[in-house]
């Protein structure tokens, strides 16, 4: 299955809160096989990880977690930081991938004052953990940056 993460803006607005909020509720653990949610395109992933930033006060990432498909496993935290930095090293990014034998993750993380403007730093560790990703097979399909109901694909801006 070929999935195009380049298509559309790279910008993106949450739209309602009710969905993706029965999104998160679901992703806290492993869906039956069967029923599970396609992530196929940065608004479907955004619908399912933005909802894990509510009332976030400090900057933190996470992770959906799919199979060869495409299909979410679950959503794992990768770090917890403070309000202008979270830690996203190669060994706590693929970890739980690993673990729950994911082909794929899309990346997510947030910036407390609700600007999604990525910065340089934020360009450079996506370069590494595509990179990464290479290496022990896990593909690495986008990375969002979210700043409030905003955020940016920075596939789509071509960093991954």
């Amino acid at each position: 299955m070929t999935v195009t993460w380049t298509t559309g803006p790279a910008e993106g607005f949450a739209t309602s809160h009710a969905p993706c909020v029965a999104c998160a509720h679901r992703a806290f653990l492993p869906e039956p096989i069967g029923i599970r949610s396609e992530v196929d395109s940065p608004e479907a992933a955004a619908e399912i990880l933005l909802p894990r930033f509510l009332g976030a006060d400090r900057e933190r990432c996470i992770a959906a977690l799919l199979d060869t498909k495409h299909r979410l496993l679950e959503v794992a935290t990768v770090s917890v930081g403070s309000v202008d930095h979270t830690f996203m090293g190669p060994r706590e990014v693929f970890r739980d991938a690993l673990l729950a034998n994911a082909s794929a993750i899309v990346l997510a993380h947030n910036h407390p004052s609700g600007d999604p403007e990525p910065s340089g730093d934020d360009q450079r560790v996506t370069a590494r953990l595509v990179r990464a990703g290479e290496l022990v097979g896990v593909e690495v399909l986008d990375h969002l940056v979210v700043g409030g109901p905003r955020w940016v694909s920075l596939a789509r801006r071509g960093h991954v």
